[in-house]
């Protein structure tokens, strides 16, 4: 029966993984830790705390690797 069971929890994940995008799954994931983090802290320091929303933190990230300089093709790569 256990076999059964296992069995049918991992078609349900892959199932359920294959109805979101990626961006959602990410979103999550961020909301989560994130939440998580809060728990974790006194509750006097909470209001103190920034807040940031997954769009503002995606869009500081995809900037802040805009402003990076890109690696050098290795010698064996190069034209």
């Amino acid at each position: 029966m256990k076999p059964a069971s296992l069995l049918l929890c991992v078609f349900l994940c892959i199932t359920c993984a294959g109805c979101t995008s990626k961006e959602q799954v990410y979103e999550h994931l961020y909301s989560g830790v994130t939440m998580r983090e809060r728990m974790e802290q006194h509750p006097v320091d909470l209001p103190l705390q920034d807040n940031v929303s997954y769009d503002r933190y995606t869009k500081e990230k995809d900037s802040a690797l805009d402003k990076m300089p890109s690696l050098p093709l290795p010698a064996d790569k190069v034209e």
